[in-house]
């Protein structure tokens, strides 16, 4: 199975095709020299398959169809783009929209990164405390002729039993690293992250799918498209269930005759001071821009709700180790003090 071509190259093929076609230069020729700037790369083997498609009398959406890198959405897009005579301003939709996608990917991979690290580090000095350093303290009290006890005692053993598996450790750290490594440097552990931070039905979830169908929105109604039939485009866009489901809610009420601002209403895809800026827009004739505005406004909200959730996670983090730490140090200490001053 063939890898879908992820947002930041989806970005970069169709900001340089938009950059190609608004020169004047046609599809055919845009490949043609895209394909000599990068013929010994991945993206070479693709743009030579686009350029055999098109060489034997396909359009351009043939030949993306045809690689099976790109997705269904993008392929629609570019169809309707070529039939409406509009390629160059769907591709650079396209573009703006895929890079839009990106930041908001990277910013997601980011909020999944800092407490995995954060973590990472909180386990590395409860090892280290109790690995290295829990024996010097049971050296201290052998001196003093006794031996560690009670909750000490356990975490002391606990250390040792450790000890004797580090091997065992060191290859659980190495595979839980290349993990890490996997999930922030592949597309597939990228898509995982992101799938694993946007869990759940509502919150960070619902506002990044509101993101998402707003600025489709505003794509295909920029691009020429109807209202009912930008609205068909969506399906499948968002991972969101209850959106998904309000989508075909909405495609339903559009077909038993119901106004495109009221189908969307009703369905309640927005929240109510959208609906307000989506039937003004509807009824100005700036329905596109005023979507444009809804998924900036949704991206923004998203993007303060992640770095939010970071906010918590950092001084939780913080607090359960310096309260681990607290305890170990105190269960060692006090007793050790309470020697000291029998023996002075």
């Amino acid at each position: 199975m063939k890898r879908k071509l992820n947002n930041e190259e989806m970005a970069a093929f169709c900001s340089q095709m938009a950059l190609i076609l608004r020169s004047g230069i046609s599809a055919f020729e845009g490949i043609s020299m895209m394909m000599e700037d990068q013929e010994k790369t991945a993206a070479g083997t693709m743009l030579k398959e686009i350029y055999s498609e098109m060489e034997q009398g396909g359009n351009l959406y043939q030949g993306i169809v045809k690689t099976g890198l790109f997705p269904a959405y993008t392929c629609q897009m570019v169809r309707l783009g070529e039939v409406s005579g509009r390629l160059d301003q769907v591709m650079g939709e396209l573009a703006d929209y895929y890079g839009q996608e990106e930041m908001l990917g990277q910013t997601v991979r980011r909020a999944v990164a800092y407490p995995l690290f954060m973590l990472l580090m909180m386990l590395g000095v409860l090892f280290v405390l109790m690995v290295k350093v829990m024996p010097v303290f049971q050296s201290v009290y052998r001196s003093l002729g006794t031996d560690m006890e009670g909750p000490a005692g356990a975490v002391l053993a606990a250390g040792e039993a450790m000890g004797n598996y580090s091997l065992l450790f060191a290859v659980l750290f190495a595979a839980v690293l290349l993990l890490f490594l996997w999930m922030f440097g592949t597309d597939r552990g990228k898509n995982l992250s992101l799938s694993w931070f946007q869990r759940g039905k509502g919150g960070l979830n619902r506002q990044i799918s509101r993101y998402r169908l707003a600025s489709g929105l505003a794509m295909c109604l920029r691009s020429g498209l109807d209202p009912e039939r930008s609205m068909e485009l969506m399906e499948g866009l968002t991972r969101d269930e209850q959106t998904s489901r309000q989508i075909g809610l909405c495609m339903e009420k559009i077909r038993q005759g119901v106004f495109f601002e009221e189908a969307v209403i009703e369905a309640g895809l927005f929240e109510k001071t959208h609906n307000r800026m989506i039937r003004v827009g509807q009824r100005t004739g700036s329905l596109d821009r005023v979507m444009e505005q809804i998924g900036q406004q949704c991206r923004e909200q998203a993007s303060d709700q992640i770095w939010h959730r970071i906010s918590m996670i950092e001084p939780t983090v913080v607090i359960i180790l310096a309260v681990l730490v607290g305890v170990i140090l105190l269960s060692v200490m006090l007793p050790l003090m309470s020697i000291m001053s029998e023996i002075g």
